[in-house]
């Protein structure tokens, strides 16, 4: 490969790495002052910034020393490339469909739209219950329990974990939240 094309396949990682570097600079003057036994508002944008500058670099040089040859590619990816093409579907498996797709990004789009007015436990279990039953699982009280398991999972680590502050709903709704996040012991 030429250093013309190489420099070429290198310079969208050079590009986001300058932007996590100048976003991580902007997340370091960030002030907050609370209690000292919880982590500031800082410490997520800087953990993620911090490992796309890392995940950055690593492409760049893969791309510029390597050219990004297909021998660098990690050993899971390999693997799996070689299930897949040993693996035939089983007979009667359902195909992947453009109906099914579209019920996806339809349901995907519906919780973007509804999760201000649901709240996000409420449209979360919403969620993750259809995309099961739209992926093909047939047992609609188990996508229930999945969705609501999920949802109660993801709320309690967003907000005990990570301090992430979630809409409530409107309503009824906001009732549920409010009523989770004080089992929870989330103030």
């Amino acid at each position: 490969m030429t250093p013309a094309r190489r420099l070429a396949r290198a310079a969208p990682y050079a590009a986001l790495l300058a932007l996590a570097g100048w976003f991580y600079f902007l997340a370091g003057r960030i002030e907050y002052v609370g209690p000292a036994d919880r982590i500031g508002p800082d410490f997520w944008p800087r953990a993620i910034l911090g490992l796309l500058g890392i995940t950055c670099a690593y492409e760049l040089a893969k791309r510029l020393l390597f050219g990004g040859a297909r021998s660098v590619d990690g050993v899971l990816q390999s693997l799996m490339h070689d299930v897949a093409e040993t693996i035939e579907p089983p007979p009667g498996e359902p195909r992947p469909s453009a109906t099914r797709l579209a019920w996806g990004i339809g349901a995907t789009l519906g919780y973007v739209v509804l999760v201000d007015v649901f709240g996000f436990f409420v449209a979360t279990a919403g969620f993750l219950a259809a995309f099961v039953l739209i992926g093909g699982y047939r047992r609609p009280i188990l996508a229930s329990v999945i969705g609501i398991g999920g949802s109660a999972t993801m709320v309690a680590i967003f907000m005990k974990i990570v301090y992430v502050s979630l809409p409530l709903g409107w309503g009824p709704f906001q009732s549920v939240s409010l009523a989770l996040m004080a089992l929870l012991g989330v103030r």
